[in-house]
């Protein structure tokens, strides 16, 4: 097997496992009272609120311009496929036909009965990958801390101060010293899906507004300053002679090495 060790993992990753978790656990006790509603409205929840809004919508610059066998990126891979076989298996009793489909084109582990998705047994738990209640607060905070910076990247975009968000240079500001441990050693540019983000004054001329979910953090978006990155599309002041970001320029070097 090629799955990264829970130990090296991102710690995002690891989130959306012990949220995993919590569902596979969840859809094996409505499986043995017979309560089929409740399995499908907790997947389509699964898939809707911490899987689409969340983390696919942070993860796709990862799998798309980190290192292709880089330890972040196989992180992500790892997540992902743990997240389709379980699923996979949590939702065939209910869609069988589909869940088969979905099987037989995926890749197995050397456990796993390849025929049909039905011949393997339910997934019994993820407790392996899973954060504790401590972590898993930070990152119901984070998320928080995020909705309301896209609630001030919409208004700035309807305002022609930016374009995308990649475009964005976010500034945050507040006297909550739990919301600031909260985003300690967390990448908020990635989580936010913008070129910067600074714990700082908003610039002149920026877009200001307060939070919805913390109403003492004001929350400022500029435009984002350096060179956009043809490669990522982020804004850098590093930019080399071609214009790429450290980042993938790094990537792109040991490219020209590989090939």
């Amino acid at each position: 097997d090629d799955l990264v060790p829970a130990e090296q993992m991102e710690e995002l990753d690891k989130w959306a496992l012990t949220k995993l978790d919590a569902l596979v656990k969840f859809c094996r006790k409505a499986y043995t009272g017979y309560e089929f509603h409740l399995v499908t409205h907790a997947i389509n929840d699964f898939c809707v609120v911490e899987l689409s809004s969340f983390y696919l919508d942070i993860l796709k610059d990862r799998l798309y311009c980190e290192e292709k066998n880089g330890l972040r990126r196989r992180s992500a891979q790892t997540a992902l496929f743990l997240i389709l076989d379980a699923m996979a298996k949590v939702f065939a009793p209910i869609l069988a036909f589909t869940c088969d489909e979905i099987w037989q084109a995926m890749p197995h582990r050397s456990g796993d009965d390849s025929r049909n998705v039905l011949l393997n047994q339910m997934p019994e738990d993820f407790s392996a990958y899973a954060l504790d209640q401590a972590a898993m607060d930070k990152w119901a905070t984070i998320m928080k801390l995020r909705q309301d910076v896209n609630g001030i990247l919409e208004k700035a975009r309807a305002d022609k101060r930016i374009g995308k968000a990649l475009e964005a240079h976010v500034t945050l500001r507040t006297d909550d010293e739990s919301l600031k441990n909260a985003c300690q050693d967390v990448n908020l540019a990635e989580i936010c899906i913008v070129s910067t983000c600074d714990w700082a004054e908003p610039e002149d001329g920026a877009e200001v507004g307060q939070g919805v979910n913390f109403p003492a953090l004001t929350i400022g978006v500029s435009e984002a300053k350096g060179t956009k990155c043809p490669r990522c599309w982020m804004h850098s002041r590093q930019a080399n002679a071609e214009g790429l970001c450290p980042r993938c320029a790094a990537v792109v070097s040991k490219l020209d090495v590989e090939l």
